[in-house]
């Protein structure tokens, strides 16, 4: 479906993501599924003929960052990606995934052996996942979590645990090859860098108000010239995580358009954990209390950064880019 033709502005779904991400709060992950279905969150890149948007990324991008910002639990990256990519091989799953009635994640860390078993890690929320798409030497397969073994994993992000899986052989639902699993984790990229946007954007905005508002030795905060300084930066930083994940999603399939991509997420996996650390900071001792989310904005951010392979990638930019020169 072509914006054109659909007359949509990816914009417009940033509102309706806020809103769907704020009804969220207290749900448990199917009542979220449901809440987010409701509103076409889940479905908004897959094909129609599963009940999809069959939108572009361009799409998902504010959608994901909504989540972020509202510092979501729900595998919401994870979901939007199977839904997408499972439409071919297994429509019936990711119709079921795109209205909500059933739930996935991506074990995004280690590689199952070829005959599907081994053990794999960093799944968020696979406890209550019915299916788990696992990386193979070769693609991907997606498993019935009921056949599987999860355990939670140590982990930073309390409000959306990882788990480990152990693999025992169980029949995949269905294969992705290497380059549906290559495209896959693409886009899982910009998602993520989407992602840590809008949790640095939030933890801006959230130090932003308290030095604003908060006084000390009867003037705000905002008065020490040192704080203006510190949050200046952060929001040179944010813009620039901005500009690079425009860059990316209007770049194409070659080399350059690759390398944008990546430099996108890494952009984000830089600067976002440095904007939320400064949201910290400006916050003092406050920073660390859970009633204040600029922490758990921390923990998304580097949780994702480690999702996303980011020191393997950063020496693999930095490779691609001497050899270019």
């Amino acid at each position: 479906m072509d914006m054109m033709q659909t007359g949509l502005d990816p914009a417009e779904f940033a509102d309706s993501a806020r809103k769907a991400v704020a009804a969220c709060i207290g749900l448990d992950p199917a009542g979220c599924a449901a809440r987010l279905a409701e509103d076409g969150l889940l479905g908004v890149l897959a094909a129609e003929a599963v009940g999809g948007l069959g939108l572009d990324l361009r799409f998902a991008l504010p959608v994901v960052q909504a989540a972020g910002a509202g510092d979501l639990g729900f595998p919401l990256v994870e979901t939007i990606l199977l839904a997408r990519h499972l439409a071919g091989p297994a429509p019936e799953i990711a119709a079921a995934l795109a209205a909500g009635e059933a739930r996935g994640t991506i074990a995004w860390a280690g590689t199952a052996r070829a005959d599907v078993t081994g053990t794999v890690g960093r799944a968020p929320m696979a406890d209550s996942a019915d299916w788990v798409l696992v990386r193979l030497a070769e693609g991907a397969a997606l498993l019935p979590a009921s056949a599987l073994r999860v355990a939670k994993a140590i982990g930073l992000d309390e409000t959306a645990p990882e788990y480990s899986v152990t693999l025992t052989g169980a029949d995949a639902a269905c294969r992705l090859d290497a380059a549906a699993w290559s495209a896959l984790s693409a886009e899982a990229s910009l998602l993520r860098a989407a992602t840590i946007l809008g949790a640095a954007e939030s933890s801006l905005a959230l130090a932003v108000e308290h030095v604003t508002t908060r006084r000390q030795f009867g003037k705000p905060l905002v008065a020490n010239q040192a704080l203006r300084h510190l949050l200046a930066r952060q929001k040179l930083a944010l813009e620039g995580m901005r500009g690079a994940l425009t860059r990316a999603i209007g770049c194409g399939d070659d080399a350059e358009g690759v390398l944008a991509r990546r430099a996108a997420f890494l952009a984000a996996a830089t600067h976002g954990p440095l904007i939320a650390e400064a949201s910290i900071q400006a916050h003092g001792g406050m920073g660390f209390t859970w009633d204040i989310p600029v922490h758990r904005h921390l923990r998304r951010i580097r949780t994702l950064e480690a999702q996303g392979e980011a020191p393997a990638l950063r020496e693999a930019v930095a490779a691609a880019l001497i050899d270019a020169n």
